[in-house]
């Protein structure tokens, strides 16, 4: 079982903070201004924290070559091996780890091997990060995989290679890092959910989103009529009509919420237009965090 471990940290955004991650999938919410891209470069070795220490178990990443060979990560820019094409460049950078494979079979595996005849120098900055989770997810044996955001390369790579190269490694021991700034991207990768807010660690009873209410929007062309009709509905715990043909629709079962609006649709009659999620932003989220915190204090 490896173990990541933080103490007492400060670098950059980042204040006195102190975790302890074992083998598993550990999430953290917040932004590249609270912290996360720091936190990932820290803990894959990239840098000598401020004050405090990064060990996996027991040792400094950025004090051993072998800890660093031994991870995977995705930082929010990135940079390939100094070469002419992409292959050249993922070989000197699996050389670099002792990985005896080729680019096209990490290329190939990934499902982007039509990358490895670009030039590197042509890469926008989301491709290049796509190669890098690329290579990160092909470790052998990772012992930590330190990811800024890996789900914000869907597109790229698909959604699936990603999540199964991630519960594969988390089930072969590895510690995976992964930073979201969305819960719903948060919720997909699974795991432990702590947070950064604001450079404070938030630990997994404060970070968890608050799920008691969910709310879905629903456009409509009588939207006063549904809303009268829906405010009569068990589960239904408030409608708010925001102007136009927009109601927001607020209860505390995402399933139950949505068969209520549908079935109040039918039973007057009414057109739906569309009928959405509409997820909590990072800054309720982080209120709602803060507030947590506070009463944790007190």
């Amino acid at each position: 079982m490896t173990r990541l471990s933080l103490d007492l940290v400060s670098h950059a955004e980042l204040v006195r903070v102190s975790a302890a991650l074992l083998s598993g999938t550990h999430v953290v919410l917040g932004t590249a201004r609270d912290g996360t891209d720091t936190l990932v470069r820290l803990c894959a070795g990239l840098m000598l924290p401020g004050a405090g220490r990064v060990t996996v178990d027991d040792r400094a990443p950025f004090s051993h070559a072998d800890l660093r060979r031994s991870t995977g990560s995705l930082f929010a820019e990135e940079r390939l091996p100094p070469a002419r094409h992409v292959a050249r460049s993922l070989e000197l950078a699996l050389r670099a780890r002792h990985d005896t494979r080729s680019a096209a079979a990490v290329l190939d595996a990934a499902g982007i091997a039509q990358l490895a005849a670009r030039r590197a120098s042509e890469l926008m900055p989301r491709e290049m990060r796509a190669l890098a989770l690329a290579l990160a997810l092909s470790h052998p044996k990772p012992a930590l995989l330190a990811l800024f955001e890996p789900l914000a390369l869907v597109g790229i790579l698909s959604e699936t290679f990603i999540l199964e190269a991630l519960a594969r490694h988390a089930a072969d021991g590895a510690v995976v890092l992964a930073t979201a700034y969305r819960i719903e991207d948060a919720t997909r990768l699974g795991g432990a959910t702590r947070a950064l807010e604001r450079g404070i660690w938030l630990d997994s009873a404060a970070a968890r989103p608050p799920l008691s209410q969910v709310t879905l929007r629903v456009r409509t062309p009588e939207p006063r009529r549904l809303a009268a009709r829906l405010s009569e509905t068990p589960d239904v715990n408030a409608v708010e009509w925001t102007g136009g043909g927009e109601l927001l629709v607020r209860g505390s079962d995402l399933e139950r919420l949505a068969a209520h609006v549908v079935a109040s649709a039918r039973a007057e009659a009414i057109n739906i237009d569309a009928l959405r999620y509409d997820p909590p932003g990072l800054d309720a989220l982080a209120a709602a965090r803060a507030g947590l915190a506070q009463a944790a204090t007190r």
